[in-house]
């Protein structure tokens, strides 16, 4: 099982069983072994113990359907600066085996532990010496996946839940994944998921036996290849350890009290669109695809991918080309607690030569700016100048354990909002 051809790469995903309400069972020992269910600030259920799912109490679920289920439920605000802290000792305990750790999420983590069977121990040893260590030092349990790709080894981690451990190796791929839904494989939102099935994809073992003329044939984009890729064992997705490597793709995402208000959507949109792009510059990169959704109650996904010609790093470039395409997923009789951005084909900005018709060069006219914007916003904290159609988002998001600021408080303290570049 440890031979190149089993693991041409060893990926590990971490997955924090029930995280926020674990964390708020290991911070108080009368919690323990109590339904416990955190989001009470939002009004619905964020995260839940498993003592509170075993009794059908679900994420997204109002706290009222919560009560009615669970009477003896313990509801608590979201403690995210202890989720935090949790997540980072996360981070580092995976660390101590392996350096070349990703901080996917606040209760996830991917590890590339190849090469280190060499000294001797199986690749599924280190794996568990790992778990064993996050959950000896956090009191937490962990879902865990060891396989040779990414996406195989997150779709692994949630095989067993809670405290489970999936070895996926390349032999045994297809017999897994011919009892994986298309639309539970990572990364397929819910539109995507409705097209493939459209297409005869049910399984994730149906699209990873298509051939490449099938995807070329089907217009399959370079996000859904990479992830056929994926499926089949070849990695796309390295593991991106931030401090040792440049990304290959940013992804941020924000969840809020359920609206279906076009105006505070498109805000949530755009906020999380600043920050991926901010982050793209402070790695010097550039990105030419975009992927947003929204993400409803009763967590169900609409997206769409865009595909901007040539790679970008300016925000009101990609909010342009999202603005267009809103409207085409949004269900305004649908109320939405989530929206997210992902950025693909990562390139270096520096490498980039002009295209042919001058595209990038008009854009490169907007970089004077929007470098100092990043200066005013290094200087005076982030988000201190955004874009307007994000300041909904900055005004609706309230810390749910900090105080509450006076209206001149406010005032001294509200961000300037910037409407973009004038043409």
């Amino acid at each position: 099982m440890q031979t190149r051809e089993e693991f041409p790469r060893a990926i590990v995903h971490f997955d924090g069983d029930s995280f926020f309400a674990s964390v708020e069972q290991v911070l108080d020992y009368r919690l323990r072994g109590k339904p416990v269910v955190t989001g009470g600030e939002r009004g619905c259920a964020t995260a839940l113990s498993y003592e509170a799912k075993r009794r059908g109490a679900t994420r997204g679920m109002t706290m009222r359907k919560v009560k009615a289920l669970v009477p003896d439920v313990v509801i608590l605000p979201g403690n995210y600066t202890a989720y935090s802290i949790f997540a980072k000792r996360m981070y580092r305990i995976a660390e101590r085996f392996t350096p070349v750790v990703e901080e996917y999420s606040i209760d996830e983590c991917f590890a590339d532990i190849t090469g280190l069977a060499k000294e001797g121990m199986p690749y599924e040893t280190i794996a568990r010496n790992i778990k064993e260590a996050l959950e000896s030092d956090l009191g937490i349990t962990f879902g865990v996946g060891l396989a040779p790709t990414k996406t195989l080894a997150k779709i692994a981690s949630s095989k067993y839940k809670p405290a489970g451990f999936t070895t996926l190796p390349h032999s045994k791929r297809k017999a897994f994944l011919a009892d994986v839904p298309i639309a539970a494989v990572w990364g397929v939102g819910f539109s995507t998921a409705l097209r493939l099935e459209g297409l005869g994809i049910m399984t994730a073992l149906d699209f990873a036996e298509k051939d490449a003329d099938w995807l070329r044939e089907n217009k399959i984009s370079k996000p859904y290849k990479d992830l056929w890729n994926e499926l089949n064992g070849r990695m796309t997705r390295p593991v991106e350890a931030e401090h040792t490597s440049s990304p290959q793709s940013v992804i941020k995402s924000r969840t809020f009290r359920a609206t279906n208000e076009k105006r505070l959507l498109v805000a949530e949109l755009a906020n999380n669109l600043e920050a991926a792009c901010a982050k793209l510059r402070r790695h010097g990169m550039k990105a030419r695809y975009c992927r947003f959704y929204l993400k409803t109650q009763s967590f169900t996904y609409a997206a769409r991918i865009l595909d901007l010609g040539v790679p970008h790093a300016d925000p009101t470039v990609f909010l342009q080309e999202l603005l267009k395409q809103f409207d085409a997923i949004r269900d305004p009789s649908e109320r939405y607690r989530a929206t997210g951005i992902g950025l693909y084909g990562l390139v270096r900005a520096d490498a980039l030569t002009p295209d042919l018709f001058g595209k990038s060069a008009g854009i490169e006219t907007h970089a004077p700016l929007i470098a100092a914007l990043d200066r005013l916003n290094g200087k005076y904290g982030h988000h201190t100048v955004h874009l307007a159609e994000s300041l909904p988002a900055a005004h609706t998001h309230r810390r749910p354990h900090g105080p509450t600021l006076s209206i001149e408080k406010r005032k001294k303290t509200l961000a300037v909002p910037y409407l973009g570049v004038a043409r």
